[in-house]
């Protein structure tokens, strides 16, 4: 019992492994890739809180993505909207991420002839900041585990194994008669990391001090003091959204820069100890900012773009294509981390 969505008219750019296997977000729970098929395959949230897994894939005689729902043959229209609007951030397929790629090309043959331009993101920017924070100061295989750990307290507090700290939310989620709940834990939202102190969110997730940065987020996005929607539609001029970024706990200017790319403002180049060690032969710590000017300000507005395609090409040379890699292998590609330690040995 599936439900089939199409989500098209893609353009003529459009390239599913390409825009998928760019990031280290890709290979972070709940997303998993299917390199046979060339598919992925995560939760996504319905307009009750619940979840369905889904299955993307493009087959390459048609000009829209399929989406497979599973375990359901109907939603209602606002959840196949929701749905798709999920899918559509996630691979960027929006008038305003083909514009940025045709112009970033404009700008880079390299990337043109490679069909790079697209850098996958999560369903929603929550995702894509807390797994910003994961980042920072850890090690590639500990921020793959922390992602999943996060996966699995949600399903923990879907199924109400795990209830929230607020007495008042406290009761046992009641699954909707029509859907086949999803079988792995989605992403935890804003509203369920806003309910749970960020001591039982540690027990469970081993986050650390990210706890308390992550729980901290939460509670701004659910109180209103920061308002998502208005930094992801445009309403916020850039500067306004670094100011808003600066003033949260967790966000320097690595986790900054990273957000900014999500939302489609490429200025910033995310530089941490990867970057270093890229532009090794160019630069040392301290004249890494004036290197990373000097070599990407050519590409403005989209410098982070032309860094991440240098980066990816790196990975590659050394690991084959990202895409092909099976998930046992996903620790080998130990860079994507912010850590200072590795900074430090840099030296």
């Amino acid at each position: 019992m599936n439900l089939r969505l199409h989500l098209g008219k893609l353009e003529g750019t459009f390239d599913m492994e390409k825009a998928v296997c760019n990031h280290g977000f890709f290979m972070m729970a709940p997303n998993v890739w299917n390199p046979s098929t060339k598919s992925l395959q995560r939760p996504l949230t319905l307009s009750d809180s619940s979840s369905v897994d889904v299955t993307i894939s493009h087959p390459p005689t048609l000009s829209f993505l399929v989406v497979q729902v599973h375990g359901i043959n109907n939603v209602s229209r606002v959840d196949e909207e929701l749905i798709l609007q999920q899918v559509g951030r996630m691979l960027r397929i929006s008038e305003k991420d083909e514009r940025d790629m045709i112009e970033f090309h404009q700008v880079h043959e390299a990337a043109k002839k490679s069909g790079f331009g697209r850098i996958f993101r999560s369903p929603s920017l929550f995702e894509d900041m807390v797994k910003s924070i994961l980042l920072c100061n850890s090690t590639w295989s500990k921020t793959l585990g922390m992602a999943s750990n996060l996966c699995e307290l949600q399903l923990k507090l879907a199924d109400g194994t795990i209830r929230p700290s607020n007495s008042r939310v406290s009761k046992k989620r009641k699954p909707n008669p029509k859907f086949k709940r999803a079988t792995r834990g989605n992403f935890p939202s804003a509203k369920e990391i806003a309910s749970l102190e960020k001591e039982v969110i540690n027990e469970h997730c081993k986050l650390g001090y990210r706890a308390n940065q992550i729980v901290n987020l939460a509670k701004k996005v659910e109180n209103g003091s920061l308002n998502l929607e208005k930094m992801e539609m445009g309403e916020m001029e850039v500067e306004q959204v670094i100011e808003k970024m600066n003033k949260l706990k967790g966000f320097g200017p690595f986790a900054t820069a990273t957000v900014l790319m999500c939302l489609g403002y490429y200025h910033l180049v995310p530089s941490d100890t990867e970057t270093l060690r890229l532009l090794r032969e160019e630069c040392s710590k301290e004249t890494l900012e004036k290197a990373t000017k000097s070599i990407y300000d050519r590409f403005s507005p989209f410098q982070s773009l032309a860094y991440w395609f240098d980066l990816i090409q790196d990975y590659e040379t050394k690991l084959g294509k990202l895409s092909k890699l099976s998930h046992a292998d996903y620790n080998s590609v130990s860079g994507c981390c912010h850590t200072k330690k590795q900074l430090e040995a840099n030296e």
